[in-house]
C-alpha cells in the first residue's frame, strides 16, 4: 500500500493490485502474528461473528453457528474435514466436539498453528484436530486430492487474491 496517502486512487491501479496479489501471503502472515493474540482476548478462539437470538450470549451464538455449520456439512465420525483458514481452531474443535468428525485446520500463519495445536492438546482433541501451516490457494502442494470428505470455512477467504482457484481445490 506504498503511496495511498500521498497518491489518492494508486492502490486501485492494476500495477498495485498484482503487486498485492503476488505479496499476499506475507501481508497475510505479518497481520496475524500482530492480531492474533488481540483477536483471541476480544473473541476467544472463533474468529467470527454469528447472528444471535434474544437472550443468547456471543459465546451461545458463535456455538451454534459452529454446530450448524458442522451439521450442514454432514460430520460425522470417520469423517474427514478441512478448515480452509483456520486461525487458532475454535471452530474446528467444536466441530470436532460436535460431531465426532475428524478435522484438520490449515493456515498461513506458523503462530496460529503452535497455538491452535497447543490448544487442541490441551482440550484432549490431539488425535481427531490438529493445525497445519499451508496457503490455501495452494492446498495441493499440502495434500492429495481426494484427502477430505467436507470443507468450510469461516470469514478466511476474503484474504484470498484469487477465489476461483481457492474454491476450485
Amino acid at each position: 500500500y506504498a503511496g495511498a496517502r500521498s497518491d489518492i486512487g494508486a492502490n486501485t491501479q492494476k500495477e498495485a493490485v498484482a503487486k498485492r496479489e503476488k505479496e499476499y501471503a506475507t501481508m497475510v502472515n505479518s497481520f496475524y502474528d500482530l492480531v492474533t493474540d488481540f483477536y483471541e482476548y476480544g473473541w476467544g478462539d472463533s474468529f467470527h461473528f454469528a447472528p444471535r437470538f434474544v437472550n443468547e450470549t456471543f459465546i451461545e451464538s458463535i456455538y451454534r453457528a459452529e454446530h450448524f455449520l458442522g451439521m450442514k456439512l454432514g460430520a460425522g465420525k470417520g469423517m474427514k474435514v478441512l478448515d480452509v483458514g483456520c486461525g487458532v481452531g475454535g471452530p474446528m474443535r467444536n466441530i470436532a466436539r460436535f460431531s465426532g468428525a475428524d478435522v484438520t485446520g490449515v493456515t498461513i500463519n506458523e503462530y496460529q498453528v503452535k497455538v491452535g495445536n497447543r490448544y487442541c492438546a490441551e482440550q484432549g482433541l490431539a488425535d481427531t484436530c490438529r493445525s497445519q501451516q499451508g496457503d490455501f490457494q495452494k492446498l495441493d502442494e499440502k495434500f492429495a486430492e481426494g484427502s477430505f470428505d467436507a470443507a468450510y470455512e469461516i470469514e478466511a477467504t476474503c484474504h484470498s487474491p484469487d477465489r476461483v482457484q481457492t474454491f476450485g481445490q
